[in-house]
């Protein structure tokens, strides 16, 4: 097995910005999310290079699922995802697996995001300042939820974990990339009283939000500034039961081993690079993201750049 490119999958959001197809070269607009791995039901990404050229990575796995996952299963899978927001996103919640699964033949979801850009003044949400479930359903009914949703300050650089159960959107102005468990789950919880393209208001899970919110959940974020590196750093962003995200601020040379037993993702989200794997070699752009099979063994990926390097325990 060898690192795999991706094709990208972009989706069409009433939210959407401009940053990743303007640096992709894309000229149609209006792509707020695009998956860059992801081996669900709802969509699954070709594989560009080798010999497996023109398989999806779901087809990939179901035939060679211990090469491609070592010790893990489809339903640990890995989804990594850019989140491109002119608009502020609905207030959501993720359920937890025994819940999705019961309701929407789904797995939970927990998910992350980093930062790659972020306006000045640029927010998010990860939480409320009120705990109790009636005084939260009330404002949704009188249309002031806003008032007690937890508001994170965010910068460029900048990872925050969202558990399930923990209400949360993406703000206006913020161009991150989301690491999360395989699930396309997802109740919206409240939306600004806004109207999609036909002009007619969208769904709320009002009922399904409120049987998995946890309304004592709240997240902080971790700074990451983009600085010069002298010589490789490695920061652990999260290391919880779904995932583990390491940040790798490369100087010249990072050197990872998948020992047959685990798969990585990595997402390049400052600067170029290359991997290096079996005397071969493959050049990896700004804002790309390769997925490397529990079979690769050891690799390396050389350059200047700020690499997130994801993988499950």
């Amino acid at each position: 097995m060898y690192p795999l490119k991706l094709k990208p999958i972009y989706d069409k959001t009433i939210w959407a910005n401009d940053q990743l197809t303007k640096i992709r070269g894309v000229k149609e607009s209006g792509y707020g999310t695009c998956w860059e791995i992801s081996a669900h039901s709802y969509c699954s990404n070709k594989i560009l290079n080798g010999e497996f050229a023109g398989q999806t990575l779901m087809e990939l796995i179901s035939s060679h699922e211990k090469e491609m996952l070592g010790k893990h299963s489809i339903s640990e899978m890995l989804r990594v995802a850019y989140l491109d927001a002119k608009e502020d996103l609905s207030i959501q919640v993720h359920p937890y697996n025994e819940y999705a699964i019961k309701h929407d033949n789904d797995m939970g979801k927990t998910e992350s995001w980093y930062v790659l850009d972020a306006k000045p003044g640029a927010t998010l949400v990860a939480g409320t300042l009120c705990n109790d479930k009636k005084t939260i359903r009330k404002a949704i009914e009188d249309g002031n939820l806003e008032q007690y949703l937890n508001k994170v300050p965010i910068e460029t650089g900048d990872f925050i974990m969202i558990d399930a159960g923990m209400l949360h959107a993406l703000g206006g102005g913020i161009f991150a990339i989301e690491v999360g468990t395989n699930s396309n789950t997802t109740y919206r919880f409240y939306d600004y009283n806004r109207k999609d393209a036909n002009g007619n208001s969208r769904e709320l899970h009002i009922d399904k939000s409120f049987d998995v919110v946890d309304l004592s959940k709240k997240a902080e974020k971790i700074s990451n500034p983009i600085k010069d590196v002298k010589v490789n750093e490695r920061k652990v962003l999260t290391d919880c039961d779904a995932f583990v995200v390491e940040l790798y601020d490369i100087a010249d040379v990072l050197e990872l081993d998948t020992k047959g037993e685990r798969f990585y993702t990595l997402s390049f989200v400052h600067n170029d690079a290359v991997i290096e794997y079996q005397n071969e070699e493959i050049s990896v752009a700004y804002t790309e993201n390769i997925f490397i099979p529990a079979d690769c063994g050891k690799f390396s990926i050389k350059g200047n750049a700020r690499v997130l390097v994801s993988y499950v325990k």
